[in-house]
C-alpha cells in the first residue's frame, strides 16, 4: 500500500498535458507551468490568430523610451474577428475590422465591446515569433510565448518613419531610395561623366584580339600571364548564374552583376558575343554610352603554373562569363574608368547594357514587408539587382553572410517560406550554388543593402517565365563545394562551409559526414 501511495504522488509531481496532433506528433508541458488555457476559434482568411505575449513598449516610432515588459500581457486573436488583451488579470474584448490581409504595413481598427471609440493599429512586421503593432506613436512587441517576451532583452531596431508602405510605386517613389546615379550628360552615369567617348585609335586598339589587358594595372597579385584555354560559351545550352563563379579577382560586384544577366536576360547574353574562331567579340558601350567592339582572344589571367584567376563555370569551365570578364578588363585598360578590382555594380553593368542609371537602398530603411515590394519591382522591371550584408556569419538557408561582399538578388523558390534569394558569386556548395534564402528575420533583414541598376539595352529579352532560381544538375568537383584559399584570404576569413542545417533535396549533391 506505501509503495503505491508513493508511485501515485509520484505521478501526480510529473502530471503532464499531452496533445496529439492530425499529424501524431505530440506536444507535452508540464500542468504546473499552465497558467491560461482556452479552446481558440480560427481567425477568418487574412486575419491575425493565436497568442501573442508583450515584451516591449516602445515610445515615438522606436526613437524614444523603451519599456521591457514580461509577457504578463496577452493579446488572443480570435474569430469572429476579435482581440481579447488580457493584463492584470482584467480582460477587454474588441471587434476587429481589418483593412486588407494580415501583413506588415496593412493596418485594423479595435472597437472595445460597450464603446464607440475605434482604435487603428498598423501591423508593423509579422514574423513567424514576432508581431509588431504600431498605435500612433507607440509601438508594441508580441512574441509567441511568455518565455520568448521575457528573454527578448535586446532591442531589434525598425524605421523610425511612420508611413509603412504597401503599394511598389508610392514606395519607390516615397523618397527611401538613394544613391542616384543617373547623368544628363552620359546615359552611362554620373561616374562615367569625366571619361571621353572612343576615339577611333581606341576602336582599333580594343578590336585587335592579340591586343592583351594590362595585367600589371588591373593589379592582380600573381597572374600576369596570358595563357591559351578552352573555351565552352554555354556549358549548360544556355547562359546561367551557375555559370558565374569568383576565383582570384575581387571583383564579386561584377559577378554578381553577370549572375543577374543571366538570370534575367539569357537570351541577351547569347546576342553579346559573336565567336570567331579563338577569338570573341563582344559587343559593348564607351564611356558616353555608344556602341563598341571588344574583341578577346582565348588567353585568360594566369600564373606561372596556369592557374587561373578569371570567373568560370561549373568544374572550373571556362565560358560565357569569362570571356565577358576579359573584355571588362581590355575596356578598362582602355578607358582607366575603374579598376577591375572592387568595381562597383553600377560601373560593372553599363559597359554592356549602355545605362548607369541606377538607386541603392541603404541597411535598416525597409520595413520587413517593404523587402518584398522592392525585390518585385526590381525584378519584374528588369533591373540589375545586387544586394550586400553589413554583419557577416548570419545563416540564411546553408549558408552564412559575408561582409563587403556583393549576391545576386532573385526571387524564392516555389513554395518558398523565404522572401527572396541573394547568391553568392562563390557558388559553393555544390548544388547549392551560393544560393542564401533570406528569412523573415528582422535581425537578417536589417543588414541588407541593394543597389538596383536600369537594365538598359537588356531590357527587350526580359525572361517571360521569372521565378526562382533552379540550379542546373552538374557533379561537384572541389572547386564548386568550398571558396579558394585565396579567395578566403581576400575577406579575411578562415573558412566557410555550407551549414547544411537542412537537407539539399532533389540534387546530386550529398555532404560528407
Amino acid at each position: 500500500m506505501l509503495l503505491m501511495l508513493a508511485l501515485c504522488s509520484a505521478a501526480v509531481a510529473q502530471q503532464r498535458l499531452d496533445i496529439t496532433l492530425t499529424d501524431k506528433s505530440v506536444i507535452s508541458c508540464d500542468l504546473d507551468k499552465i497558467s491560461y488555457m482556452e479552446i481558440v476559434e480560427g481567425a477568418p482568411a487574412g486575419a491575425l490568430d493565436g497568442v501573442w505575449y508583450l515584451g516591449w513598449k516602445v515610445l515615438n516610432n522606436g526613437s524614444g523610451t523603451k519599456t521591457h515588459y514580461d509577457g504578463t500581457e496577452v493579446l488572443v486573436f480570435t474569430a469572429g474577428p476579435k482581440m481579447k488583451w488580457i493584463k492584470n488579470a482584467s480582460e477587454s474584448v474588441y471587434d476587429l475590422e481589418y483593412a486588407g490581409p494580415a501583413v506588415g504595413g496593412q493596418t485594423f481598427t479595435a472597437q472595445r465591446e460597450g464603446s464607440t471609440i475605434k482604435t487603428t493599429y498598423q501591423i508593423v512586421t509579422l514574423e513567424d515569433d514576432l508581431l509588431i503593432l504600431k498605435q500612433g506613436t507607440s509601438r508594441y512587441y508580441f512574441y509567441q510565448s511568455k518565455e520568448a517576451a521575457t528573454v527578448a532583452t535586446t532591442f531589434v531596431s525598425y524605421p523610425t518613419r511612420a508611413t509603412i508602405y504597401t503599394d511598389a510605386e508610392k514606395l519607390w517613389n516615397g523618397g527611401i531610395k538613394g544613391g542616384d546615379s543617373s547623368s544628363k550628360i552620359t546615359p552611362m552615369g554620373r561616374h562615367f561623366e569625366s571619361f571621353a567617348a572612343a576615339s577611333e585609335e581606341d576602336k582599333a586598339w580594343l578590336a585587335k584580339p592579340s591586343n592583351q589587358p594590362d595585367a600589371a594595372w588591373l593589379n592582380v597579385s600573381g597572374y600576369t600571364s596570358w595563357t591559351a584555354k578552352t573555351i565552352n560559351l554555354y556549358p549548360f545550352g544556355s547562359p546561367t548564374p551557375a555559370d558565374v563563379n569568383q576565383h582570384s579577382i575581387g571583383d564579386c560586384c561584377m559577378c554578381a552583376v553577370f549572375a543577374s544577366f543571366a538570370y534575367l536576360y539569357p537570351d541577351w547574353i547569347k546576342t553579346l558575343i559573336e565567336k570567331d574562331g579563338n577569338n570573341y567579340t563582344v559587343h559593348m558601350f564607351d564611356p558616353q554610352g555608344n556602341p563598341i567592339d571588344v574583341v578577346v582572344d582565348n588567353k585568360l589571367m594566369c600564373n606561372s603554373s596556369g592557374g587561373c584567376a578569371q570567373v568560370s563555370g561549373k568544374n572550373g569551365v571556362f565560358n560565357w562569363a569569362t570571356i565577358m570578364e576579359k573584355a571588362l578588363m581590355k575596356w578598362e585598360t582602355r578607358f582607366r574608368c575603374n579598376n577591375i578590382g572592387g568595381i562597383g555594380t553600377e560601373h560593372a553593368a553599363p559597359p554592356f547594357t549602355g545605362v548607369g542609371s541606377s538607386f541603392s537602398f541603404s541597411p535598416d530603411k525597409l520595413y520587413n514587408s517593404e523587402f518584398d515590394l522592392v525585390v518585385d519591382y526590381a525584378l519584374s522591371n528588369g533591373m540589375i539587382s545586387v544586394g550586400g550584408f553589413n554583419v557577416g556569419g548570419l545563416v540564411c538557408g546553408q549558408l552564412e553572410t559575408i561582409t563587403g561582399h556583393a549576391f545576386t538578388v532573385m526571387y524564392p523558390d516555389a513554395d518558398s517560406e523565404y522572401k527572396f534569394v541573394m547568391r553568392n558569386p562563390w557558388g559553393n556548395g555544390g548544388s547549392i550554388d551560393g544560393k542564401l534564402q533570406i528569412p523573415n528575420k528582422r535581425e537578417i533583414l536589417k543588414t541588407i543593402d541593394f543597389r538596383l541598376v536600369y537594365p538598359g539595352a537588356a531590357r527587350p529579352y526580359l525572361r517571360e517565365d521569372l521565378g526562382g532560381y533552379t540550379v542546373p544538375k552538374f557533379a561537384p568537383m572541389d572547386i564548386d563545394l568550398h571558396p579558394s584559399e585565396e579567395m578566403l584570404r581576400m575577406y579575411g576569413l578562415k573558412s566557410y562551409e555550407p551549414v547544411f542545417a537542412q537537407p539539399a533535396n532533389g540534387t546530386d549533391f550529398a555532404p560528407e559526414d
